[in-house]
């Protein structure tokens, strides 16, 4: 009986070829974009210009062909040896049940129905990879709506866009490029069906052209074994993190009618259907011995559906493993971020924040691991070809001492800051600079409600770029509130008491939410937080009951060397720490 790893290691050289496809794919698109953005300063004519992007789509099209062409030869291969090789070894495997019952098996190479079969299901799958490799590109958001663009299509849409943007001035070569980095990596390299219009990636694609030709032979080997040895049930396998409509018939032995009735044989979502890995094999009674009883079935199904809880969320075995797979999948588009950042040439800042999102999201992962004591995956991470990517994060370089953080001149004079106070905040913004990786974008002021000190959000720019702000209230007189702030914490309402202290809480505010890079990650992000309150750690966060403000005020505690529930130390270590210059 294939075990669930034997079965996701069948297909695992081929999605090795698919996402070699995709990233050198995606190099090469930047690579050109790169190229015209930097000889597009030296034109001295439109009509130049025109040449070189059609001789730079020239080379890019036979670069792309040639790699296409790699991956059909890998998917050839792997076809050849998955289809006769894997599937002689499983029909093999029979022998001593032919010998123990008195039959002569056939061999595999010469049984007329098994070959036939073979050979249709190899020309089937082939013919599925020369579709794919032809119906390749990426999708983008166009007027809210999610529209697929053939490769050379999006390469020609997202070169135009940028040369555009860059010569009117409406944005920076940076953030020309990283906007079609994100497109590239949040779709990642895809293959659409025309008819139907639905995408798939090219990865998953792949895998599911192998399986389902696969599957194809080995239910046809196994109708015809069960043939052979005179009997019409199966057993079915069992795995840990089955999905919950799976588990009710994994494990148990069937007649071939209640694999389709009971299992869902022979349809999408049950029985060897998309992302099964359940398998099935003839089961003779009185010879074959079943891998657990029904008693042992239920002992582990109810363990693996018992919940663990994890920052106010509580995770069964099957919960816990798709948000395992829901960070690998992160973890490998910000590992695609980060080399197309550097083949770009991108400044210093966005690569250090997507190598912070790539380390946050790893920490993520181990301790997610380790509390519901599952194993970590790390091959599904760096299966994409990539090989080890440097995350190291550098604490100087010429690039980001031009950012410093400062408070705007406009808002020092109409937030009527003394020079007294407009140093304080400065030499805080300054100071926690220094701890910790932080991407404010703006500081900036308006007359508000007169109640908070200070406003911080994010926000989406013109380039629909999420980007993080603090906000002063022009109605409040910044030169007498550190007062106000001192008798709040001698009470107990806040736990800030000075300047320093309500820059760090409003600080908290935005590398909680560094992680995000589209205005949904953000949202999602602030419910999950704002769900995760932990009392007692200041009066105004147990009025509130946000986890927001909790954390912040945790955080000011933290800094300032105070005690702190276990609880709100974790949301300091899962939220904020990760973002710590070492």
């Amino acid at each position: 009986m294939m075990s669930q790893g034997e079965i996701e290691a069948l297909t695992l050289a081929m999605e090795k070829a698919a996402r070699n496809l995709e990233v050198n794919i995606m190099l090469d698109i930047v690579r050109r974009i790169k190229a015209n953005l930097d000889i597009e300063k030296s034109m001295t004519s439109s009509a130049d210009y025109q040449v070189n992007v059609l001789r730079q789509m020239g080379y890019s099209d036979d670069y792309i062909k040639k790699q296409i062409q790699i991956y059909l030869k890998a998917s050839d291969e792997e076809v050849d040896r998955l289809y006769n090789q894997t599937t002689a070894n499983i029909y093999g495997q029979y022998e001593d049940t032919y010998d123990s019952m008195g039959k002569k098996q056939t061999p595999f190479g010469k049984h007329p129905d098994i070959q036939a079969t073979v050979a249709a299901a190899v020309t089937q799958t082939k013919g599925t990879f020369q579709n794919i490799s032809q119906t390749l590109g990426f999708t983008r958001i166009v007027n809210g709506k999610r529209q697929f663009l053939p490769t050379a299509k999006f390469f020609q849409k997202s070169l135009d866009e940028a040369i555009l943007g860059v010569t009117t001035g409406a944005f920076s070569y940076d953030v020309a490029l990283k906007k079609v980095i994100q497109d590239m990596t949040r779709s990642g390299l895809r293959t659409v069906e025309y008819a139907s219009g639905r995408t798939y990636r090219v990865d998953s694609a792949s895998r599911t052209a192998l399986m389902t030709g696969f599957r194809q032979v080995i239910g046809h080997i196994n109708e015809q074994l069960a043939d052979d040895l005179d009997t019409d049930t199966y057993e079915v396998s069992y795995h840990i993190g089955a999905r919950p409509t799976h588990q009710p018939w994994q494990g148990r032995v069937y007649p071939y009618k209640e694999l389709q009735s009971v299992c869902g044989l022979g349809t999408v979502t049950g029985l060897c259907g998309a992302n099964c890995y359940h398998w099935y094999e003839p089961f003779v009674p009185g010879i074959s011995v079943r891998n657990y009883t029904d008693e042992e079935l239920e002992d582990m199904m109810a363990r693996e559906n018992e919940t663990t809880p994890y920052y106010g969320k509580e995770y069964n075995t099957y919960q816990a493993l798709q948000y395992q797979r829901k960070m690998e999948l992160t973890m490998r588009k910000y590992r695609q971020d980060i080399k197309l950042m550097k083949e770009g040439s991108l400044n210093e800042l966005e690569i250090m924040g997507a190598k912070a999102r790539y380390n946050q999201t790893m920490n993520e992962y181990v301790r997610f691991s380790k509390t519901m004591k599952l194993p970590e995956q790390r091959d599904r991470i760096y299966m994409d070809g990539l090989g080890r990517i440097s995350t190291k994060i550098a604490k100087k370089s010429e690039k980001l001492s031009e950012m410093k953080l400062s408070i705007p001149q406009e808002v020092v004079k109409k937030a009527k800051l003394n020079q007294d106070i407009e140093t304080k905040i400065n030499q805080a913004l300054k100071k926690l600079e220094k701890e910790y990786i932080i991407y404010l974008d703006s500081i900036e002021g308006e007359k508000l409600n007169g109640h908070d000190f200070f406003l911080t959000g994010a926000y989406l720019d013109k380039d629909g770029v999420l980007k993080h702000g603090i906000v002063f209230d022009y109605s409040i007189d910044y030169n007498k509130l550190e007062e106000r702030i001192r008798a709040k914490h001698s009470d107990g309402y806040f736990a800030e008491k000075n300047y320093e202290d309500c820059i760090a809480h409003e600080i908290a505010h935005i590398i909680s939410f560094q992680n995000c890079t589209t205005a949904t990650e953000y949202m999602n992000m602030v419910q999950k937080i704002k769900g995760q309150y932990v009392p007692g750690i200041s009066k105004y966060a147990d009025r509130t009951k946000d986890g927001r403000e909790c954390l912040a005020e945790a955080f000011v505690r933290y800094r300032n060397g105070e005690r702190i529930p276990d609880e709100a130390r974790k949301l300091i270590e899962k939220y904020i720490l990760p973002w710590r210059r070492k």
